[in-house]
């Protein structure tokens, strides 16, 4: 009798729904549902578009992938280590009808590939966040919008935030942009009634936030309102003596160790445009993603 009984229980294990043993996965986040109001939140914070490519790192049943594909046909992939939540995802899909323009992945996603990613949703912990920072601005491009529900980056502030109540309950929701690396050294040559005179920046940058000084023909100004947000950069000095005191207002693309765009000269009423090239030395960039130091 023993030996049958033996026999049935082994026959029970090898009849049994792959889904019980799925479920024996080791998570580094609690699976908790995204509710619908903060899912819609975090889309519109992101201005998801159709020419989106959308990852959910920790994407749970796939709501936040399948709801961009609905609304706005946006290509998205799903990235979970838990098999039974991929199923669910894939089911969810089909069920939505959006399974051609979704794909849902079981994946580390502290080992997955996301650097074709325009929009990046999280809904994971701050510890987990902090983990994935410095993998975020490894592969994501200057531009991408990253957004979290409920957990901050640390001392990488976000470009915006939200509040959202539903039921009596309220939810953070939190924007960022990948800013491109402007820090270091950048020089070039600016034509002055047929002279060429050399031009020096030097950055610092923390994330966003940036500070530094130029140095036209021998003379230091400090930069007025510098900004960089993603692959764009803004700044402007004032220079000159009292009495030809002009303004110049900076804008350009940064493309690795190249800035490239427009110079602005303000003087007398007047204003000249004039096209602005800049070179970094590659070896004064550093990086910007620490936690030290602050510039602010």
């Amino acid at each position: 009798m023993k030996k049958y009984l033996q026999a049935f229980v082994f026959l029970t294990i090898l009849a049994a729904p792959p889904v019980l043993f799925m479920q024996e996965v080791q998570l580094d986040v609690p699976y908790v549902p995204t509710r619908p109001e903060v899912v819609t939140k975090m889309l519109d914070m992101a201005r998801v578009g159709k020419d989106d490519v959308l990852y959910d790192l920790g994407c749970g049943d796939g709501r936040i992938v399948i709801t961009a594909a609905k609304l706005y046909g946006t290509r998205g992939v799903g990235i979970d280590i838990n098999p039974v939540r991929i199923e669910e995802c894939n089911e969810n899909a089909k069920k939505a009808g959006v399974k051609s323009v979704v794909r849902f992945l079981r994946q580390d996603l502290f080992q997955t590939d996301f650097h074709e990613a325009s929009v990046v949703m999280l809904y994971l912990l701050t510890s987990v966040n902090l983990r994935l920072r410095p993998i975020l601005f490894a592969q994501l491009r200057p531009g991408t919008r990253v957004v979290s529900h409920d957990f901050s980056m640390s001392t990488w502030k976000p470009d915006d935030s939200a509040v959202v109540r539903e039921n009596g309950r309220t939810h953070d929701v939190y924007l960022w942009v990948i800013p491109a690396n402007v820090s270091g050294s950048w020089g070039w040559n600016w034509s002055e009634r047929g002279e060429r005179v050399p031009c020096r920046l030097v950055l610092e940058q923390h994330f966003q936030l940036i500070r530094g000084k130029l140095n036209i023909g021998g003379k230091d100004s400090a930069l007025i309102s510098p900004t960089v947000a993603g692959d764009r950069v803004e700044f402007s000095v004032d220079w000159g003596d009292a009495a030809n005191e002009r303004r110049f207002v900076f804008t350009g693309r940064v493309v690795r160790d190249t800035i490239e765009g427009n110079m602005a000269v303000q003087a007398s009423g007047k204003t000249l445009q004039n096209p602005w090239k800049a070179e970094r030395n590659p070896i004064t960039m550093k990086r910007i993603d620490t936690d030290t130091p602050t510039l602010y």
